[in-house]
């Protein structure tokens, strides 16, 4: 049995003599709230992926109300943990990509245009000199329109698409800024695809009747690009609207084509 310490041991032997205790861990600093600025900052990369398809419409919707329900930082780093800058030192830079290269002006352009493929094919690429209005017609046939080169100022262009058991593609990349382009869109049991960059403005007011009206455009990069409007009616057809940059697929073709 041990015997209790003695009252004459000094202080510093009572010391050696405690139990030792752990060492004080250092308190955990409390979070930092996220400003407006950091809010708003981790909205635009949403906005930009949407723009860029790496995310979809409802996925931004659901990361954009996330990152301005955030409280603290914590809460808005996952939100761009996999959405990593893309490296654009390969794009133009700003006013010298294709929507701005081209200058505005009138030019020497025919009142109206058509394109018609009835159990057929009818292409469109190339340099080429739409009118002021461009009318497409497909039935039990396939249209593919570029306007990617075409020769456009600014009185825009106006497009009256018709598919009736047929399909037609609007590719409008590369339209200069400042051009107002009109579609006004009929798919009988058929369908018409619209193709736009990541800088066009795209509104769209169709009606859709056993069939759909879709615009999974999202939203531009700038506010001041080309601008499409779409219009009309799809009776057990579709009319869709997307964004892609034109760097994801080749040029246009130097030669204008129609068969």
């Amino acid at each position: 049995m041990s015997e209790p310490a003695s009252d004459d041991q000094t202080p510093d032997e009572q010391g050696a003599n405690a139990p030792s205790r752990p060492p004080a861990v250092p308190a955990e600093p409390p979070p930092i709230r996220a400003s407006d600025a950091e809010r708003e900052q981790v909205a635009e990369v949403v906005r930009t992926a949407v723009a860029d398809g790496r995310l979809t419409m409802v996925e931004g919707d659901e990361r954009q109300r996330d990152a301005y329900a955030a409280i603290f930082r914590r809460d808005l780093a996952p939100i761009t943990a996999d959405l990593q800058p893309i490296d654009r030192s390969a794009d133009p830079a700003p006013g010298t990509d294709a929507s701005m290269r081209r200058p505005l002006g009138r030019l020497d352009r025919p009142s109206s245009t058509t394109s018609v493929a009835v159990l057929s094919g009818a292409q469109k690429r190339g340099e080429w000199t739409p009118g002021l209005t461009h009318r497409v017609f497909a039935f039990w046939g396939g249209a593919e329109l570029s306007f990617r080169d075409a020769r456009l100022d600014d009185a825009g262009l106006a497009i009256g698409a018709i598919a009736i058991m047929g399909g037609i593609t609007l590719d409008l990349r590369g339209v200069p800024a400042g051009v107002e382009v009109t579609i006004q869109a009929v798919a009988i049991m058929g369908g018409i695809d619209v193709t736009v960059d990541p800088d066009t403005t795209v509104i769209e007011d169709g009606f859709g009747f056993m069939g759909g009206f879709e615009d999974g455009s999202g939203v531009p990069r700038r506010p001041d690009g080309p601008r499409v409007r779409v219009t009309g009616l799809a009776l057990m057809g579709g009319v869709s609207v997307t964004r892609k940059p034109p760097s994801l697929d080749g040029g246009g073709d130097p030669s204008a084509l129609e068969r």
